[in-house]
């Protein structure tokens, strides 16, 4: 083809007028604008951001608000008699801070609070961490592509305004605990106590108790309360599965061991002694831990076994008091509410000085608690173990795009994409948001992925001069029916009254992650960005590609370094040994 082309001969490019070009921007391609973020909350999540965004995040500003006076979160406040973990010490923990010395495989709240503790001290999380100041209100602002945070100092009263281009919410899934709606609560003249707000004086000793609930936090307390009272009425209107099979008690049975068990000392000190002995223990926990979410899928062999072996194990231990199992006994499947082993708890229901009353409670008067039949029973002290605010609503304003409330977004239907996301929450990444915990394996596995997957976004940020990124509405959509799609064939969506259908018997399950914890670590590991929709920072705007910069970087800018990759190296695996290429030579057996 001859002539002109485009204003060119014989196909030859056009002559470039650099005037008609947007201007470079004249940085080095590895300077990353700086980040600000804010975190709230320094329990499990808290601490673990403290920990890698430094880690893994250069030219970063961080800190962490926390209302309590300490690191821990849930395990700082939690201190009822018999509080612990239901999974297993040894998969409760981060997989980077093994702790070889758990005294128990269940472990005890304050052992996992020290455990906290000693980590946060360890990794230097304390010096981000601003003690006693509650969160009181979040605005963005889009101009900026800021968030503008205020939080009450505890100590003085103040109001306190701090900004930061990325706000993460560490603060869980129940964090927020309630008073039951009992008629007359206020009435009582006796110890009114929380689980979640535990007085250590709270009277007991050869007290007259009552204690409503059966959640996880009563079927705690009771075996631990039951040997000091004079007497106790248990107040347990609903049902629940006691399971005999908790999360890896696959270990218990090895052992021949009921409820828990204290390593030994020799068990211990082999741990210590021997980091890849422990680290195969390790292995053999997390993987029966694994194995639980063959259970959640709901109709098949493996889930209908499961259910006659707790209605078996029940009966059995119940067999004295057939009426109890009567009360108790659920006809949807074990797990759809929270699976609770709780030991020592249906032992404790046959002991004389424990009254099981699944009578409504009608009210409560000054001297103690009558229910619908119009009985009357004094007590001194009355514990409501009746858990959390499942609702989701927010106790305060968390104002996004365009000034609309967090709680309008999630008006009716509470969405976040990966469990991370809110819709229209500009530059906010949750951890544990709606539908981002895992119903089996490793939560704190699946939260340090979690981590991982905010700190990627943080740095594409940072390093291609995004001002905000926020959700797009097609992705959020199509995540959430694709959950509810899931969540359709489970257990988790059959007719249960469940804090992960806030709080309802049937609807939305809006707490856990759509599969296992290690499917959610496998989806973590790659972020869709184009599942996002962005603005740009101002040095970019007219061409999005400025980020590149003036075509070098900051160690040959800095006369530095430039040949650091030699020393990290991800050498492929050998498959022929016996040969190896030295200059164009072909030496057999070098290796």
């Amino acid at each position: 083809m001859t002539g002109e082309t485009n204003g060119t001969t014989n196909g030859a490019a056009p002559a470039v007028n650099a005037a008609d070009l947007p201007p470079l921007y004249e940085h080095c391609i590895d300077d990353y604008r700086p980040m600000k973020v804010i975190c709230v909350g320094a329990g499990i999540s808290g601490i673990l951001a403290a920990i890698r965004f430094p880690q893994r995040i250069k030219n970063l500003e961080l800190t962490i608000y926390e209302k309590n006076s300490d690191v821990g979160g849930t395990w700082f406040e939690n201190r009822y008699p018999g509080v612990r973990c239901d999974i297993p010490s040894h998969s409760y923990q981060y997989t980077f801070e093994n702790n070889t010395q758990w005294s128990e495989y269940y472990a005890t709240g304050a052992e996992i609070q020290r455990y906290l503790q000693r980590t946060a001290r360890k990794y230097g999380v304390y010096k981000y961490v601003k003690f006693e100041h509650e969160l009181k209100g979040a605005t963005w602002k889009e101009e900026e592509g800021k968030w503008e945070i205020k939080f009450e100092d505890l100590k003085t009263g103040n109001i306190v305004t701090d900004t930061a281009d990325i706000y993460l919410s560490a603060t869980g899934i129940l964090n927020k605990w309630a008073w039951p709606t009992i008629e007359g609560i206020e009435s009582f003249q006796g110890k009114l106590v929380h689980s979640a707000n535990w007085d250590a004086d709270t009277p007991i000793k050869d007290k007259d108790v009552a204690l409503i609930g059966a959640g996880s936090s009563g079927i705690q307390i009771l075996p631990n309360i039951q040997p000091d009272a004079r007497r106790i009425d248990h107040y347990m209107s609903g049902k629940t599965w006691i399971s005999p099979i908790g999360f890896g008690s696959q270990e218990l049975k090895l052992r021949g061991a009921t409820g828990n068990f204290q390593h030994t000392k020799e068990e211990l000190e082999k741990w210590r002694r021997d980091p890849k002995e422990y680290l195969k223990y390790r292995h053999h926990i997390e993987a029966m831990v694994n194995e639980a979410s063959l259970i959640t899928i709901f109709g098949t062999p493996t889930q209908q076994e499961f259910q006659i072996i707790n209605r078996e194990a029940m009966a059995k231990k119940l067999e004295k008091k057939p009426e109890i199992m009567k009360a108790l006994e659920p006809s949807f499947p074990p797990g759809c509410r929270r699976l609770t082993p709780g030991p020592g708890y249906l032992e404790a229901l046959l002991e004389d000085n424990v009254e099981f009353i699944n009578t409504k409670i009608k009210r409560i008067v000054p001297e103690g608690i009558e229910t619908v039949d119009g009985k009357l029973r004094k007590v001194d002290t009355i514990i409501c173990a009746t858990g959390f605010d499942t609702t989701l609503r927010q106790p305060l304003p968390i104002l996004g795009r365009g000034g609309v409330s967090l709680d309008d977004v999630w008006n009716p239907t509470p969405e976040c994409y990966f469990g991370i996301f809110p819709p229209k929450m500009p530059n906010m990444m949750r951890f544990l948001g709606p539908n981002g915990g895992p119903g089996t394996g490793s939560l704190i596995h699946m939260v340090e992925c979690a981590c991982e997957y905010m700190i990627k976004v943080v740095k594409k940020l940072q390093r291609e001069y995004i001002k905000s990124i926020v959700i797009s509405e097609r992705a959020n959509k199509q995540f959430s029916q694709h959950l509810d799609k899931y969540f359709t064939k489970t257990i988790y969506t059959q007719p249960c009254k469940s804090w992960m259908k806030r709080g309802k018997e049937t609807g939305r399950v809006v707490t856990l992650w759509p599969g296992s914890a290690i499917h959610g670590v496998e989806a973590f590991e790659n972020p869709r960005y184009e599942d996002f929709e962005y603005t740009l920072m101002p040095e970019i705007i007219g061409n999005e590609f400025s980020w590149l910069g003036n075509g070098h970087t900051l160690a040959q800018h800095e006369d530095r370094v430039t040949t650091t990759y030699l020393d990290t190296v991800d050498m492929p695996p050998v498959i022929n040994p016996e040969e190896e290429v030295q200059d164009g030579i072909t030496v057999p057996g070098l290796l």
